[in-house]
């Protein structure tokens, strides 16, 4: 359903409605609260966290809500399976909460969606960020234009003099924003980043080091686009605490569940992310092979998601680019026949010399696998100069455990398996019900190294 369907506009008018009711219901908790809102296509929970922590370790009551969890001082809530933003029920209920237990400043992760279907009235912001916009969610928002503006709202709902903080390095969303901002807005308090501004930039699989306006900083985490979150994260904390608190604060910090998540590094390396963007990852793969060492191989395992944004499904072309071998399996096909999925993905593929080299039916296949055999593929395809795709196709989740458990199967010492798409997600949809079946790409991993061993 798209953003300008009829239906849809009458429940983004409820949403408006239930939003401001919960407000009142809950005392209006933001006149208590000062609120940083983060949004983007990527990135988002990844700079919430960091916000979070940097605020946090300076001493600040800070709390957050975030598409993984809310965090209100010592505890944890889980937001939901396949959330954006909360319900407009339950965030006024979760700030309400937090004013409650004594918080002060709340890190909101923001969703196209939410801030577009009113699911945060009434909110004004003290800070935002847009971390990026790229293509993404077009199902829904029908343009990139439309996406956009979803985005902008953030800045719309600045309080006054409130500092909007924008990636220069975004080139389309940039020129966008800039001239929607000399139009519409052109006294807003806004402050550009750019990755050329960074000087003494140090990449290792102990993180990042680099110099910005005058202070050193050490983030303890892997991939290069950290670093546009990263200067996302300093240039919305100047404005509540000093850079010496960033940068000492910026040391400690580790990756949300799912996020880079390095699971293991001997014999080879196993990593958890939440790409599922053509960019996402890009980027992700990108970051990768920074830390590969030479003549090993990146194992890249996703799927992409049925009924959502077909564009996705170029990420067969950016794997093929990036990674040795490639292994396509399940990502919520929903009512979408999953074969049907990955042969999109393999026509993608195509387009970077991606080849299927071999793809499994159902659970019996990949029990009877000869790796001999595989070994012997791998061996011809390499000969060949193309990138070998092998698919899981079983439209249950068996599809998911199974890819993974062949992907460490072909692991050798110092090989990277990059495992995307999930990351904290509690669930796998299937079938024409959509229904929720459960899952953990961390389970998934323990269950496969148990069986190999």
């Amino acid at each position: 359903m798209t953003q300008d369907n009829p239906i849809q506009k009458a429940k983004n008018l409820v949403h408006k409605i239930q939003a401001r009711n919960a407000h009142k219901k809950y005392n209006y908790p933001t006149k208590e609260l000062k609120i940083i809102a983060v949004t983007g296509s990527d990135g988002k929970t990844t700079t919430t966290s960091m916000i979070y922590h940097v605020l946090k370790s300076a001493g600040l009551k800070v709390a957050y809500l975030s598409t993984i969890e809310a965090r209100i001082g010592d505890e944890v809530l889980d937001t939901g399976l396949h959330v954006t933003t909360p319900d407009p029920w339950d965030v006024p209920r979760y700030l309400r909460m937090m004013v409650d237990k004594g918080i002060e400043y709340v890190v909101l992760e923001s969703t196209s969606n939410g801030l577009q279907q009113g699911r945060l009235e009434t909110i004004e912001f003290d800070a935002a960020t847009i971390t990026n916009i790229r293509e993404d969610h077009l199902d829904y928002h029908g343009t990139w234009e439309n996406y956009a503006e979803a985005k902008y709202m953030v800045i719309q709902k600045l309080k006054k003099d409130a500092p909007a903080i924008l990636n220069g390095d975004d080139e389309k969303s940039a020129n966008w924003l800039k001239n929607k901002l000399s139009l519409e807005n052109p006294s807003k308090n806004v402050k550009w980043y750019q990755k050329n501004e960074v000087t003494n930039l140090v990449e290792s699989v102990r993180g990042i080091g680099f110099e910005y306006e005058g202070m050193k900083y050490h983030i303890p985490i892997i991939g290069s686009y950290n670093l546009e979150n990263a200067l996302a994260v300093i240039n919305v904390c100047t404005n509540f605490i000093s850079k010496e608190e960033i940068s000492n604060a910026l040391k400690s910090y580790s990756t949300p569940k799912g996020r880079m998540e390095i699971i293991q590094t001997e014999p080879y390396t196993i990593i958890i992310d939440f790409a599922h963007t053509p960019n996402a990852l890009e980027n992700a793969l990108k970051s990768v092979l920074n830390i590969l060492e030479p003549g090993s191989n990146l194992i890249s395992v996703f799927g992409c998601a049925g009924m959502r944004d077909k564009s996705r499904r170029k990420m067969g072309e950016i794997s093929a680019k990036f990674a040795s071998i490639t292994v396509l399996t399940a990502e919520d096909p929903r009512d979408e026949k999953l074969k049907k999925v990955n042969n999109e993905i393999l026509k993608h593929a195509k387009e970077a010399d991606g080849e299927l080299v071999d793809r499994f039916a159902d659970h019996k296949d990949f029990s009877e696998i000869d790796y001999a055999k595989i070994k012997h593929k791998l061996e011809k395809a390499v000969e060949k100069g193309v990138k070998p795709f092998f698919a899981f196709d079983e439209d249950n989740v068996a599809s998911r455990q199974d890819a993974i458990e062949f992907a460490l199967r072909l692991a050798k010492e110092k090989d990277i398996v990059f495992i995307t798409g999930k990351a904290h997600e509690q669930s796998l949809a299937f079938g024409k019900k959509q229904i929720e079946y459960p899952w953990s790409d961390h389970d998934a991993v323990n269950l496969a190294l148990k069986n190999i061993k």
